[in-house]
Formats: C-alpha cells, sequence, structure tokens
C-alpha cells in the first residue's frame, strides 16, 4: 500500500473520533502497511494536527470530568493503554487538579453504592478503584 492509500485508511479512522498516534500505528500494522508508510503519514498527521497525543489527553481527561466516574488512578491506566507516552501523560496530569474531582466522586459513592458498608470495606473498595485513601 503506498502512502497516499495509507494516508486516506488513516484519515478515515481519524475522522468519527480523536485518536492517539499508537491507535493510528496499529490500524495502519492491521491492514498490513509497511513499517516506513506509516511512519511518513503519522508525521503527515502530525503536521497537519490530526494526531495530537497532548490534546487527546486534554480532550480524555475534560470528558473523565464532565462524567465523574473515573479515579486520577484509572484515567491515567486507561490513557496508558491506548498508548500515550507515560511522561506527557505524567505532566498533563500534574496540570489538572483532581483532589476535588476525586472527593466529589468519592462523596457520591458513599452517598450511593457505599452507604451501607462498613468503614473499611468502603476504604478497601475506593482503594481498588485507584483512589487515595489517605487523601479522603
Amino acid at each position: 500500500m503506498n502512502f497516499e492509500q495509507a494516508k486516506e485508511k488513516a484519515v478515515k479512522y481519524l475522522v468519527l473520533t480523536l485518536r492517539t498516534e499508537n491507535e493510528v500505528r496499529n490500524k495502519l500494522k492491521k491492514i498490513d502497511v509497511e513499517e516506513d508508510v506509516i511512519e511518513d503519514v503519522i508525521k503527515y498527521l502530525k503536521e497537519i494536527n490530526y494526531i495530537n497525543d497532548s490534546n487527546y489527553i486534554d480532550s480524555y481527561i475534560r470528558q473523565c470530568i464532565k462524567i465523574p466516574k473515573y479515579s486520577k488512578y484509572e484515567i491515567k491506566m486507561k490513557l496508558l493503554q491506548k498508548g500515550i507516552d507515560k511522561n506527557l501523560l505524567e505532566e498533563k496530569l500534574e496540570s489538572y487538579d483532581l483532589i476535588e474531582y476525586e472527593k466529589n466522586i468519592v462523596e457520591k459513592l458513599k452517598n450511593g453504592k457505599l452507604k451501607d458498608m462498613e468503614p473499611l470495606k468502603q476504604k478497601v473498595y475506593l482503594y481498588r478503584r485507584g483512589f487515595n485513601v489517605n487523601n479522603l
């Protein structure tokens, strides 16, 4: 597959939603695009800002904050699974104040799902979900 065909496939993959560089790379590998062509396509898509992992992280975190469900740790793990660079992710997470966000989620859980649990079981549940139980 040549550069133009691979670029077209990648752009079609990116049309509906933001994707990480790793997701696009894996998609192109899956359809048997040669490695050097993949690198050229990725470079091109970065130049025109169709792929920007930094923007992807911001968008993902903002989305998670709007629908409070995940701990900071869960957000981090989900982004790492998508192939985001760990250093970039750490830097971006530091720029968000997620302490209040996590406190709100914990309060909702304590008033809902965890309401009838004893305190130790609550802490264990929250710890397993990635919440820092020392700050709560």
